[in-house]
């Protein structure tokens, strides 16, 4: 007999073995019967920015050596915040600071001086609750959570400032360091006086002058052009000349 008369004589055989090879290269036995493990990952919920700025948010969060550490919060679309911090049976002086946030899925992230951001997730329309460095819940059973104010606090009361004071054809600025961000300034309170350092410095032209300054941003008036919700800066009083490394 030949080989291709064996071959033709034994179909059943070949038929075997081809059933063997379509299951082999299919990885294995059939498990049509068997349904396949699906695991579904609820993603965090997208948040827009209108959603939570321009607003400002405020409560009392633990504090370890003071009583309570009131804290309000306000931001605003252009990625600026004013953060003021009061510790509560200690000072009756908040500890304002500014800088640049930025919204994550849910997370609200402050920048800061040292690097280190302060992490909040926003829970519901109104709440805006601290995490830890990790960016997950902090185990306690204390409060961690701010509350959406009833109306905007921009935080106007005069604070210490860092910034880069310019001077160029009667239209002088603050860019405040940790923000970035420049603000008109307005031409009273301590205003001449820290316009004397700045020319008394004799610096090139076109250059600015890093000081210190004790200052309040207030509404920029109706008479003043620009756009209309950029603060402007009052000098309340000039410290004087300063060194940041880490200005913007």
């Amino acid at each position: 007999m030949t080989v291709s008369a064996s071959l033709r004589a034994r179909p059943a055989a070949w038929l075997t073995l081809a059933s063997v090879l379509l299951v082999a290269a299919c990885g294995g036995e059939s498990k049509s019967n068997v349904p396949d493990s699906v695991v579904t990952v609820n993603p965090f919920p997208e948040v827009t920015l209108s959603a939570v700025a321009p607003a400002s948010y405020e409560g009392t969060l633990p504090c370890a050596d003071c009583s309570g550490l009131r804290t309000v919060l306000a931001i605003w679309p252009d990625s600026v915040y004013r953060l003021a911090q009061t510790y509560e049976g200690k000072s009756t002086t908040p500890v304002v600071t500014m800088g640049r946030w930025r919204l994550s899925e849910s997370v609200v992230s402050l920048e800061t001086d040292n690097g280190i951001p302060i992490l909040y997730r926003r829970v519901g329309d109104d709440t805006l609750t601290l995490l830890d460095q990790q960016g997950q819940p902090i185990a306690s059973s204390l409060n961690y959570s701010l509350q959406r104010s009833a109306s905007m606090n921009s935080l106007r009361e005069p604070a210490a400032f860092t910034g880069t004071f310019e001077y160029m054809a009667d239209a002088p600025t603050f860019r405040e360091c940790g923000s970035g961000q420049t603000y008109p300034v307005l031409m009273r309170g301590d205003y001449r006086k820290l316009e004397r350092a700045f020319l008394a410095a004799k610096l090139p032209p076109g250059s600015g002058q890093q000081v210190e300054v004790r200052a309040r941003f207030l509404e920029r008036p109706a008479d003043m052009e620009g756009p209309r919700d950029r603060d402007v800066v009052e000098i309340v009083s000039y410290v004087g000349p300063s060194a940041n490394p880490g200005c913007r």
